[in-house]
């Protein structure tokens, strides 16, 4: 039988209870602040009761848990190794014969549950939670307190509705382009898609001329679209950004060609963006830790506090640029996500095992 020492046991507390202390302080201070932002929606809307805001800010917590929690791992790492290093208790387990690569292991313990924990959520438990995010975004706040978005319905003669927004209650989209085929897109303001008979409101024919210029033929104020009553919009339903898809699906999506040449791109963007976060934790980890453990009179702590803090929003920042320039083909997803993690891990692992060997 194998038994925890004294050190592990304190330690393992250390850990865990800055991390959670930090977490929790993390995700209080992002839920008071958007609270307060959209208080007037949560106030005005009589249909929401404790428990949708409940439900909503844990959804919430899911959504942001690969910004927090790696941020919770950094911070609780320098917060232990220095007040072991300042105490002399870093000093006394190296002198009981402790290696520093021993000592460090419940870090990477801790950082390789998370990595386990990031995998699971994912696959089976950010997928719903970002869709419950979205609609609850949609069905209770104020248009103006949400950014602009393109939605896309593919019906099914191969065509596609291209949508600006949904009113669920009216039944109704707005901004809306049906893209019938390569040669012929119609323009209208909104579509009512009841589906008895769907109508759409001033509505413009565009094809494309002998040129391939597309010019606007006939203009409608309202217009029967009689095509879709004959089933393309039976099976409606608010479709699923590949963001909020899962990992195997995504993979299954990529391998089997299912989403269209323009899908293509941001699917693989993302579903590397959902390879790759959740080792986060273990690169704070690797990155930071020989920081913390070198032997000095006097330890800047807060010079050391402040470029962690900077690198970490500084790595964040590149991420989001790169799965931006990834979607939009500008630099292939491999080199635009795969190549910073790559780098950044050679770099940070060769200098921690110098540091522990």
């Amino acid at each position: 039988m194998m038994y925890v020492k004294i050190w592990q046991r304190y330690l393992t507390r250390e850990i865990v209870r800055f991390f959670f202390l930090f977490l929790g302080c993390f995700y209080s201070i992002y839920a008071v602040i958007d609270y307060s932002l959209h208080m007037q929606d949560f106030m005005q809307d009589t249909r929401i009761t404790f428990s949708h805001i409940f439900l909503y800010y844990l959804f919430e917590f899911i959504k942001r848990a690969d910004l927090l929690i790696p941020l919770a791992v950094l911070i609780t790492t320098i917060k232990v190794l220095f007040a072991l290093n300042i105490q002399g208790e870093l000093v006394a387990l190296r002198a009981s014969g402790l290696s520093l690569r021993v000592i460090l292991r419940p870090f990477f313990y801790l950082a390789i549950a998370l990595a386990v924990f990031h995998y699971i959520s994912n696959e089976w438990i950010l997928p719903s939670s970002l869709t419950f995010v979205d609609r609850f975004q949609e069905q209770h706040w104020k248009p103006s307190s949400k950014a602009s978005h393109l939605y896309t319905l593919s019906l099914s003669d191969q065509s596609k509705l291209i949508y600006q927004a949904k009113d669920p209650q009216k039944q109704l989209l707005t901004d809306v382009f049906w893209v019938r085929s390569a040669d012929e897109i119609w323009r209208m303001k909104s579509l009512c898609y009841d589906l008895k008979q769907p109508i759409g409101f001033f509505v413009d024919q565009l094809k494309r001329n002998n040129k391939g210029h597309f010019e606007k033929g006939e203009s409608f104020e309202e217009y029967p679209f009689t095509l879709f009553s004959q089933g393309l919009l039976e099976n409606y339903k608010t479709p699923v950004s590949l963001e909020n898809q899962k990992m195997s699906t995504l993979f299954k999506d990529l391998v089997q060609k299912r989403v269209s040449p323009y899908e293509y791109p941001i699917a693989l963007s993302y579903f590397l963006l959902k390879m790759t976060t959740p080792f986060l934790s273990l690169l704070v980890v690797l990155a930071i830790a020989p920081f913390c453990i070198s032997h000095r009179r006097c330890f800047p702590v807060f010079l050391t506090y402040a470029l962690a803090l900077f690198g970490f929003i500084a790595f964040f920042t590149l991420l989001d640029a790169a799965v931006i320039l990834s979607e939009n083909e500008t630099i292939s997803a491999f080199y635009a996500i795969l190549f910073p993690f790559c780098t950044c891990f050679s770099l940070f692992s060769y200098r921690y095992f110098k540091r522990v060997q």
